[in-house]
């Protein structure tokens, strides 16, 4: 067995002070940030790291820093494929390079408004909890192991750790299918060193489906 810190997501207090919170119309970010067409992109969840850092042990978030993640969303339109990354070649050029989703981390909590509807606000709990090693685990955590499920990365564990997982199910309604199904896990990996033609980003976000 090893311990995560499970993420529950509570709409009904939306200003609960642990570090992240999930949707909402303002992010850490100065410029919006826009899919490939142009479109802006989703803010899912932000972090600050000092906050959240007095409450956990999370080795691979940075003190000091803080973190908004964003996504390409559609009520409407089928866009998994836009955010989906497997370890395919052409996933991670059209996909991650191509800002279907995007990873902001400042040292400044300088922060923009959204300019499309967001997700309304909600406050997150978390929550120590044991799951076995051989666990396929449908909920958000955070955890320093890789969770089970999680395919095709291993050539970024140079560059990057893994940070935490999302579940989309977990979202406040309508927004469960928010990664492109209600049980789709998005990922959130931070570059653990200078930037370089492997590790370009700081930090990448994609989704994962069974």
């Amino acid at each position: 067995m090893y311990k995560v810190n499970q993420l529950s997501i509570d709409p009904d207090h939306p200003n609960q002070n642990t570090g992240i919170w999930i949707g909402g119309e303002i992010a850490y970010v100065t410029d919006w940030p826009l899919n490939q067409e142009s479109q802006p992109l989703l803010h899912l969840f932000s972090i600050d790291c000092n906050t959240l850092l007095q409450q956990l042990h999370v080795p691979s978030l940075p003190p000091g820093k803080y973190i908004s993640v964003f996504s390409t969303y559609s009520a409407s339109d089928y866009f998994l494929d836009q955010v989906t990354y497997t370890g395919d070649e052409l996933e991670w050029k059209e996909n991650i390079l191509a800002g279907c989703t995007y990873v902001s981390v400042s040292s400044e909590p300088l922060t923009s408004v959204c300019p499309i509807q967001s997700i309304p606000l909600c406050g997150v709990v978390l929550t120590e909890i044991e799951i076995e090693k051989q666990d396929f685990p449908a909920f958000s955590f955070f955890s320093s192991m890789l969770p089970n499920g999680m395919n095709g990365i291993s050539h970024l564990l140079e560059d990057y750790q893994f940070v935490c997982q999302i579940y989309s199910g977990d979202f406040p309604d309508p927004y469960q299918d928010i990664l492109g199904l209600s049980d789709a896990n998005g990922y959130l990996l931070l570059r653990n060193g200078p930037a370089s033609v492997q590790a370009p980003l700081d930090g990448i976000f994609f989704v994962q489906t069974a």
